[in-house]
């Protein structure tokens, strides 16, 4: 099916976007394939025009959607999601949120990201939450992927077996190569969750972040810092998460003023990783506006960290999130560690095992606000300068082509698989309709 400018679905097919970004493009059509042959059509399709493909799949990403561009909507009709045994079969449109949905009354769990709604893009590019220290990335869980390479030539491969450096290199890079149509999976046993909430001032950030440096795989402390819905002034969420056991009882820290203790049944229940108000809860969520061009627009940039790095991790977040353009502005610290270094780093493109923190430095601003753009930018590549001398890797969920940062970016995401990458690019995606993995030469800046 083909949505075209101007009719009532195309405008609802963006409005249900969640970015911003990505809501208020005018792509020039938007596709929805109900089988793999008319995925191949849309790949054919876009060669033939000499068109960007962007790939919606949970509607999260900034790049799902662009100007210009034939949009191929997965979220439409591959939303299939077959359990059998200890794995599961996902097609390309399922969101995380609602795949974890999905397996809880069968008591089963995979480790996903902090938030609900990506989908995909997570999937492949790697999967960072509040398990992963206990259970590894979303990535590491894939058994076997499905789809159309850029060309226009469909594959299936189960495991390294068949063709090991396909394998190794689209989980971890995927969205530069392919349309992963369906993935499977390998789940875990759902598990009750330990969560514990608190806020604090932004001088102790080092010692809590040193704090979380020394806790045990089981245990995984992320954080946010912003401003809270009722303050004026910046804060640090503290968001602790550990698998339960019966005999646990709640920490005597749960009975303090500002701490919000939690058991949940599994990780799709818990509490958002937002800050919250005063006595722990958050506000109601406005109506999304109707006006698809008037979401809140984002310059994000996903930097991670090894251990070790405390205090001048702390002193660079600190001064940023106090010099922060406005209140919507945020940086995350995502806990990672743990079992996501078991996985040789070869294993995937994913290079960023070695590293504690995934920082994630998001500048949001209204559009109606018209210098709110430039000023939110600046300061999101401000902190991403200053953090790039301690950084071992980019997690490019979140990139920036086109520009200065690009190449940059992409060599602390791929390092020595970068070349190898741009090699099988050009021959998977002869027209490159697919996100570039060349960057812009300084004379075109």
């Amino acid at each position: 099916m083909a949505l075209h400018p101007g009719h009532a679905d195309y405008e609802q097919a963006l409005a249900d976007l969640f970015n911003g970004d990505a809501a208020a493009s005018d792509p020039l059509m938007i596709l929805r394939p109900r089988c793999e042959q008319d995925v191949v059509a849309a790949v054919l399709q876009a060669r033939q025009a000499g068109v960007p493909l962007m790939v919606r799949s949970g509607g999260h990403s900034r790049f799902c959607a662009a100007d210009g561009a034939l949009v191929l909507d997965l979220s439409a009709h591959f939303t299939a999601i077959e359990l059998e045994e200890d794995q599961v079969r996902v097609q390309g449109g399922v969101g995380m949120g609602a795949l974890l949905r999905d397996l809880s009354p069968h008591q089963c769990m995979l480790p996903v990201g902090t938030h609900a709604t990506p989908g995909f893009g997570l999937l492949l590019m790697g999967g960072i939450g509040h398990l992963s220290r206990s259970l590894g990335l979303t990535l590491d869980s894939i058994v076997a992927l499905r789809g159309v390479r850029a060309d226009g030539t469909p594959f299936v491969l189960q495991g390294e077996a068949q063709d090991p450096t396909s394998w190794r290199l689209l989980r971890g890079a995927a969205p530069f190569l392919a349309v992963i149509t369906e993935a499977t999976l390998r789940t875990h046993a759902r598990q009750s969750l330990d969560v514990m909430r608190s806020l604090h001032a932004l001088e102790g950030l080092q010692s809590y972040l040193q704090e979380a440096e020394v806790m045990p795989r089981s245990r995984s402390c992320s954080f946010v810092l912003g401003t809270p819905p009722e303050s004026k002034e910046p804060a640090v969420l503290s968001y602790v998460v550990n698998v339960a056991r019966d005999s646990d009882d709640s920490p005597p820290e749960a009975d303090s003023l500002g701490v919000w203790w939690d058991r949940v049944m599994g990780l799709e229940d818990l509490p958002d990783f937002n800050m919250p108000l005063h006595d722990g809860t958050f506000p109601v969520e406005p109506a999304a506006d109707t006006n698809r061009r008037r979401r809140l627009r984002s310059w994000i940039h996903a930097i991670s960290v090894k251990s070790g790095q405390t205090e001048s991790l702390a002193c660079s977040l600190n001064k940023a999130i106090q010099r922060a353009p406005n209140p919507l502005c945020r940086i995350d610290l995502q806990h990672i560690g743990g079992a996501v270094r078991d996985q040789a780093m070869h294993s995937s493109t994913y290079r960023g095992r070695d590293a504690e923190w995934s920082i994630v430095i998001s500048g949001l601003w209204h559009p109606d606000d018209r210098q709110a753009g430039p000023l939110v930018r600046q300061w999101s590549d401000a902190l991403f300068d200053a953090l790039a001398p301690i950084c071992c890797h980019v997690y490019l969920v979140e990139r920036h082509p086109g520009t200065i940062r690009y190449g940059r970016q992409l060599q602390l995401a791929y390092a020595e698989d970068l070349a190898l990458l741009q090699e099988i690019k050009r021959r998977w995606d002869p027209d490159q309709i697919l996100p570039t993995l060349d960057a812009p030469s300084p004379a075109c800046m």
